[in-house]
């Protein structure tokens, strides 16, 4: 009787109801929460991984993008394809000290050198451990570097024979040398220290036992850290690790991470671990907080809570008599402050949101491509090198009136006029850049030359043109930038004759490979900024075929300062 006389009082009753309730709220929450750390660890390490291999990717096809670019330069150098036209020992060494220059200005270059199709070689470095004839398209080295079409390959200093010890290899660029009248003259090939694979690699962090190779399209290893692998030229098989891979851009290399699941298996054994003793630590003051509350709260609290629940229709104050819990009393004041807060913090989230959408719009906004601003100091370097001092002053202008617009404060609109001025800057350093290969041309309505339009919406897409449309035909290409009055709208379109793409396919991916520009401002980022400042139905429209090319509209309002 007094058994069942004890579990009868309410105080008792409210212990042990919230008791069990806390073991079974504790319970799933723990479930959960192990389940989902779980999964934040297994992504948050695939996330670092996939970052670390893409970080590393960039930077070695930043480099090699570089060494394409100055292998261009070589090549188009009016003073070498001249001297590869005369074809005599004596034109060719006038371009030594050229050469010679230009393998200073980057100490991972080993050797740049420049073979004539007759046989005559200028070369920075050693003398080349190749075959050197007066027919050169007749020996089968000088066939597949020129078949290798800028992409690079592994090889031996002086190209001769391959040897297995990597500390006597190098990787190698070629480009085709040709007259004004594209009549093949000869090739440039530029060697590179392989130990610049390595000082990119090396600075990754994959954890314990966590390393990254390199393997080309043929299945060559390219680079692995265990020398005993390079040797046997064979990648062993272990199922206790996670494998990632992601594409070198612009060569036919893929870089791949390996990361131990042991790693991971170890960090949800030390998770498990804490969530039990973090239950057997919350259990045990469930049943204290619970007896102590259910002491206190056992009369007062119904009065309480109809008090509060009429209270709640009107999110009024509430008034109740002394109550002899402090508790009660407490909670009561408390209620009244909440609704004080809560009224409070609905007027600063109103606030909030609309200092959250001014950020957000500036964020987007500033984003200044560094892998642009990179090429183009890259590019005045280079100029400057080679006294292109004309030049050097028309890219360095173009620049500057690029940042000057891009780094303007305070303004989400400008006149379509300064905001085409700021796409002419850009054309202006690419044409210097890739010379004959790109071409442009700016028609339409004066008229609407003094509409404002959003800052900086016109250039990104006319980067994507060139570097996914243009870049990948290699060829002569076209960009036509169009605006007029269309039903009252403001239509911009950009058209390039680039090599195209299937939209289909391209809606079916995720909008992180939808043509974006890495660390720039991409097309989801145009896309979202004029939506944000002129409304949901702006925004624009693509149409594209492949090797046809592509063609961007941007619908905006007609809007005057």
């Amino acid at each position: 009787m007094k058994f069942k006389s004890f579990f009868s009082k309410l105080n008792v009753r409210m212990a042990v109801a919230f008791l069990i309730f806390s073991t079974i709220i504790i319970s799933i929450f723990t479930g959960l929460s192990y389940s989902l750390t779980s999964n934040i660890l297994k992504n948050d390490d695939i996330k670092k991984t996939n970052e670390s291999i893409a970080l590393a990717a960039n930077y070695i096809h930043g480099y090699l993008d570089k060494l394409k670019s100055f292998s261009d330069i070589i090549a188009m150098h009016p003073d070498i394809i001249n001297a590869l036209n005369d074809t005599d020992a004596s034109s060719l060494n006038s371009i030594s000290s050229l050469i010679k220059l230009a393998k200073k200005s980057d100490p991972r270059i080993k050797s740049i050198s420049v073979v004539s199709k007759t046989g005559h070689v200028i070369t920075s470095g050693n003398d080349m451990a190749v075959p050197i004839t007066d027919d050169m398209m007749n020996q089968e080295w000088y066939k597949k570097a020129l078949a290798s079409s800028a992409m690079p390959i592994l090889a031996s200093t002086g190209h001769g024979v391959f040897e297995m010890d990597n500390g006597d290899w190098v990787v190698s660029i070629c480009r085709e040398i040709k007259s004004d009248d594209n009549i093949h003259l000869g090739i440039v090939i530029i060697d590179v220290s392989y130990k610049f694979i390595e000082d990119y690699i090396n600075g990754l962090s994959l954890g314990k036992d966590g390393y990254v190779y390199i393997l080309s399209a043929d299945g060559t290893i390219i680079y692995h850290p265990d020398k005993n692998v390079l040797e046997n030229m064979s990648i062993p098989d272990s199922d206790k690790a996670t494998m990632y891979s992601t594409q070198v851009l612009d060569s036919d290399w893929t870089l791949y991470g390996v990361v131990s699941r042991e790693n991971l298996k170890l960090l949800q054994d030390n998770l498990l671990r804490t969530l039990f003793i973090a239950i057997a630590v919350t259990i045990l003051f469930s049943i204290i907080i619970g007896s102590v509350i259910s002491h206190f709260l056992s009369s007062p609290i119904i009065e309480l809570t109809k008090i509060m629940m009429k209270a709640d229709e009107t999110w009024e104050h509430i008034e109740i008599k002394s109550s002899r819990v402090n508790e009660v009393n407490s909670l009561a004041k408390e209620y009244n402050h909440l609704i004080d807060r809560i009224k409070l913090l609905t007027e600063n989230i109103a606030k909030k949101e609309s200092l959250r959408r001014e950020f957000e719009i500036k964020a987007l906004q500033s984003q200044i491509n560094p892998h642009f601003l990179y090429n183009t100091l890259d590019t005045i370097l280079w100029l400057a090198e080679l006294n292109q001092s004309k030049e050097v002053v028309k890219v360095t202008s173009a620049l500057g009136k690029m940042l000057r617009i891009s780094l303007r404060l305070g303004k989400d609109f400008i006149p379509l006029e300064v905001e085409l001025e700021h796409t002419i800057s850009y054309l202006n350093i690419q044409k210097v850049r890739y010379e004959e290969l790109l071409q442009y041309s700016i028609t339409g309505d004066n008229s609407l030359l003094d509409m404002y339009v959003p800052k900086l919406i016109i250039q990104p897409i006319v980067e994507n043109a060139i570097y996914h449309g243009i870049r990948g035909k290699k060829a002569r290409g076209h960009i036509d930038i169009n605006y007029r009055l269309e039903n009252e709208f403001l239509i911009i379109d950009i058209i390039d004759d680039g090599i195209g793409f299937d939209v289909e396919k391209k809606d079916a991916k995720s909008s992180n490979e939808q043509r974006n520009i890495s660390g720039g401002i991409g097309m989801n980022n145009v896309l979202s900024r004029i939506k944000i400042l002129c409304g949901e139905k702006y925004g624009f429209e693509i149409d594209s075929k492949v090797g046809k090319g592509t063609k961007i509209s941007l619908k905006l309002p007609l809007r005057e300062n």
